[in-house]
């Protein structure tokens, strides 16, 4: 969704990720839509994302490899001071949530398939507690092999791989499991700090799906990291999300080494930009009255390695986090909305994350 501040949180990945980064970066974004005043904020071991909170002047990073959830104080100058010890956390958790309501943080992580929940302290922000969600199942688990054609298999035999966690407008929060091909909605309870689970929603097999862009009308678009397709996901009267069609992100078909990223909509909706690493190219598809997307256009996301992990969108401009090839790259938007030639690259180490500060 387009944010209004005028300031980025740039997460990376250090050398203990075999990265090139030194930790959290913050950004200005400068009237012409080019980033300014580019400092390092934090020094932390491979901040792959980060979150603020909503109301305290508090951001929230993982560490990947260290396998720790931070909680930084923010100062007036953009710098980032530690607010208590860094929490432990799931093999390779790699993105991390915070309630609307700034109640608790969700940790998704990607190697051991948890979902982990921090209790956030009501007047600081700090980490006070964490609990951890029930393990997900494999929906496919029985089902003989012939009967299941997956475009890229992750591995033999299957695991959960918990990659993303979505709230929703009603005070719910969606998990995804992209090693499962299953989304999960969770209820908040207040009394223990902990998830309870509502429902869960199976994507065909394979899909690997990965995030998550959220509808004003409580449409959800669900990218697949396999199949390189966009799943819609719509609520029934019951409140129930339900898989009601599909598409792939280019018209030429998945390619050899392919692997979708993130996926992210414009402000009236009508645009939805995905990253396609291997590819290395941004697709615009377009987005009916229906929620139905069709491929558009795609633009390069960058030169050399490239490996679009992660962007974020404004009115005018795109900013793209090429992990291997060291930048970010920042797209004009045509009048269509479709990103034209870059109008800047600036070096950032091996960027996973753009995330608007709030």
């Amino acid at each position: 969704m387009t944010q209004r501040s005028t300031q980025v949180w740039l997460g990376g990945y250090t050398p203990d990720m075999d990265g090139a980064g030194e930790g959290i970066l913050s950004a200005q974004i400068a009237p012409d839509g080019t980033l300014t005043d580019v400092r390092l904020a934090a020094r932390v071991d491979s901040p792959s994302f980060v979150a603020q909170h909503p109301s305290l002047p508090v951001l929230y990073a993982v560490g990947e490899a260290a396998q720790t959830l931070h909680a930084f104080e923010i100062g007036a100058d953009a710098s980032l001071a530690p607010l208590g010890a860094a929490a432990p956390a799931g093999a390779a958790a790699c993105h991390v949530a915070v309630d609307p309501a700034g109640r608790f943080a969700v940790v998704a992580c990607w190697a051991s398939g948890q979902v982990l929940v921090y209790a956030l302290d009501a007047a600081s922000g700090a980490i006070v507690g964490r609990t951890e969600a029930a393990p997900a199942s494999d929906p496919y688990a029985g089902v003989p092999e012939t009967e299941l054609v997956a475009p890229h298999p992750d591995s033999a035999p299957r695991q959960s791989r918990a990659h993303f966690a979505q709230f929703l407008a009603d005070g719910r929060v969606m998990t995804i499991d992209l090693g499962f091909d299953l989304a999960r909605v969770w209820r908040f309870s207040e009394a223990d700090a902990a998830l309870e689970l509502d429902h869960e929603v199976v994507f065909p097999y394979g899909t690997g799906p990965r995030h998550i862009a959220p509808s004003q009308t409580g449409r959800l678009y669900v990218d697949g990291e396999y199949a390189i397709d966009v799943t819609v996901l719509e609520p029934g009267a019951d409140g129930r999300y339900r898989v009601v069609s599909a598409a792939p992100v280019r018209t030429v078909g998945r390619q050899a080494g392919e692997s979708a990223a993130h996926l992210v909509l414009n402000a009236d909706e009508s645009l939805l930009y995905v990253g396609v690493r291997g590819s290395n190219v941004i697709a615009t598809m377009s987005v009916a009255a229906d929620g139905s997307l069709a491929p558009l256009a795609e633009t390069p996301s960058g030169t050399g390695a490239a490996f679009p992990r992660h962007h974020h969108v404004t009115a005018t401009h795109l900013y793209v986090a090429n992990q291997l090839g060291g930048d970010i790259a920042v797209f004009a938007l045509g009048a269509d909305g479709v990103p034209g030639e870059a109008v800047q690259s600036l070096p950032a180490g091996s960027p996973t994350a753009v995330v608007p500060a709030l």
